[in-house]
C-alpha cells in the first residue's frame, strides 16, 4: 500500500470516529458504549499510551517557515466548542501545528469523548498535534470533578474501572510542556522550583549496588530544606512526568509546580498556599526565567474566568486570553479556550457567557501570538453534570488543599 493510501484510510477512519463521538453525544450517558464500546477504546487509550510513553517531559518543537502553531488552553470536556473551534481554524496538516494544553477532562459532560477523539488526531498527525498535562490529568481531580463519575454513566460497572485505569495510564505519559522554535514556552499552570539534576551514572556506578533506586530518587527530588529558586529549561528536560497524582512531593515537585502554579503581581517566588501545591510568581521572576533561557513568551492556562473573578491583581479572559505580566525580557500570557465556562452554573448566578481563544504562533519570530477568540457552539445537547458542583470546592485549589491535608493528618 503507497504512503499516500494509507495516510487517506487513516483520515478516513478518525474522521468516522470522531463523527460517532459527535453522534453519542446526543444521546443518553448509558447508551454511550453502543456507539462506542469500551474494548475499542481501550485499545485507543493503550496506542496511544505507548505513543506518549515515548516523548520527553519537555517537547523541543521546531517546523517550517510556512507552518503555524495553535495553542489550545483548557477545554473541560467541551467537545462541541472544540470540534466548533477547529472548523474555524482547520485541521491539523503539514502547515498547521495544534498543541493543547491539558484540563481535557472534567467539568463539562464530555470528557470522555474529547480526549479520545485528541488522542486519535494524536495518532493520525504525530507530529503535528501535541497533548500536555493539566492539573485536572490525575485521579484526584477526576474523582471530584466529573470525569470519573462520567466514565461510570457512560460504561458501569467493571468497564467503566477499566477504562479509567487505561484513562491513567495516559494521564502520567503526558508531556508537560513545549518549547516552540526556542523561544516561546507552553505549559498548563506556570514556573517551577529548581531541583538538584540526579548524579552522574559514573558516581552511581562508583557506590556498586549501594547506590540503589531509592537514593537515586532522593538526589534527583526537591529537598524541603532547600531555599526556594526558580528553575530552568535543564531541570525541565530531565523531570519526571510525575505519575498518575503529581503532589509535589519528592521527584513530582517539578511536575505539581507545571501543572499547578500561577502567576500574580506580587514580586518573588512562594510556595502556593491557597492551592496547597505549587508554587506563585511575580513579573520580577518572569523576568528572570526569561532572561536566564534565552526566551521570549510564556504560555500558560489553568485559569479560567470563574478564577480570574476571585482574583484582583489579573485580568480576565472573558475573551478568552489576558497579558499577565509584560516584561522587558517578554511576556507571560494566560490562553483559556473553554467558552461559555462553566457549563452548569446556577440558575441564580450570571453566566460569564466567556469566550474561548486560542494563541496563534507563526514565524520568523515564534513569539508573538495572534489571539482568536471564539463563541461557544450553539446549542449544545441537553446534558446534566456528573458531579456536584453546588457541593463541592469552588476550585480545584481548594480540593488539592483538602486532599493534602487529608494525607498529611494520615501520616
Amino acid at each position: 500500500m503507497e504512503a499516500s493510501e494509507h495516510t487517506l484510510q487513516n483520515e478516513a477512519a478518525t474522521q468516522s470516529f470522531s463523527q460517532r463521538l459527535l453522534h453519542a453525544s446526543y444521546h443518553k450517558a448509558a447508551e454511550f458504549k453502543r456507539h462506542v464500546p469500551s474494548t475499542e477504546l481501550i485499545q485507543l487509550l493503550d496506542k496511544a499510551t505507548a505513543m506518549l510513553k515515548q516523548e520527553p517531559t519537555l517537547l523541543e518543537l521546531t517546523m517550517e517557515a510556512d507552518c503555524r502553531v495553535l495553542m489550545v488552553g483548557d477545554t473541560h470536556g467541551q467537545l462541541h466548542d472544540v470540534v466548533h473551534m477547529m472548523e474555524l481554524m482547520g485541521p491539523p496538516s503539514q502547515n498547521q501545528m495544534y498543541i493543547f494544553n491539558g484540563d481535557f477532562v472534567d467539568r463539562g459532560a464530555w470528557g470522555v469523548e474529547l480526549l479520545a477523539l485528541l488522542l486519535s488526531l494524536k495518532l493520525e498527525h504525530r507530529a503535528r498535534v501535541h497533548l500536555l498535562r493539566g492539573n485536572h490529568e490525575g485521579s484526584t481531580c477526576t474523582r471530584f470533578y466529573g470525569f470519573k463519575g462520567e466514565l461510570d454513566a457512560k460504561y458501569g460497572g467493571p468497564e467503566s474501572r477499566a477504562v479509567y485505569a487505561a484513562y491513567k495510564r495516559v494521564f502520567a505519559v503526558l508531556p508537560l510542556a513545549a518549547l516552540v522554535h526556542g523561544k516561546t514556552l507552553i505549559l498548563h499552570g506556570g514556573l517551577f522550583r529548581y531541583v538538584a539534576p540526579p548524579e552522574p551514572k559514573e558516581q552511581q556506578q562508583g557506590r556498586g549496588k549501594a547506590g540503589s533506586k531509592a537514593k537515586r530518587r532522593r538526589v534527583a527530588a526537591a529537598d524541603p530544606l532547600a531555599p526556594l529558586l526558580i528553575g530552568n529549561l535543564s531541570v525541565l528536560r530531565g523531570a519526571s512526568k510525575g505519575g498518575v497524582d503529581p503532589d509535589g512531593r519528592g521527584s513530582s515537585a517539578v511536575a505539581a509546580d507545571v501543572l499547578w502554579s500561577d502567576p500574580v503581581m506580587d514580586l518573588g517566588l512562594r510556595e502556593n498556599e491557597l492551592r496547597g501545591v505549587g508554587l506563585t510568581f511575580g513579573p520580577d521572576i518572569t523576568q528572570a526565567f526569561l532572561e536566564a533561557n534565552d526566551l521570549r513568551l510564556i504560555l500558560r492556562s489553568h485559569e479560567g474566568p470563574d478564577a480570574r473573578d476571585r482574583r484582583e491583581d489579573l485580568p480576565q479572559v472573558l475573551q478568552g486570553y489576558a497579558l499577565d505580566h509584560d516584561t522587558p525580557a517578554g511576556r507571560l500570557m494566560t490562553v483559556f479556550s473553554a467558552p461559555d465556562y462553566p457549563q452548569f452554573m446556577s440558575s441564580h448566578e450570571t453566566r460569564y457567557n466567556n469566550k474561548g481563544a486560542v494563541a496563534v504562533l507563526s514565524g520568523p519570530t515564534w513569539h508573538e501570538p495572534h489571539m482568536v477568540s471564539f463563541e461557544a457552539a450553539r446549542p449544545r445537547p441537553e446534558a446534566t453534570a456528573f458531579y456536584e458542583y453546588e457541593t463541592y470546592p469552588d476550585t480545584d485549589d481548594e480540593l488539592m488543599a483538602e486532599e493534602l491535608g487529608a494525607a498529611s493528618s494520615q501520616g
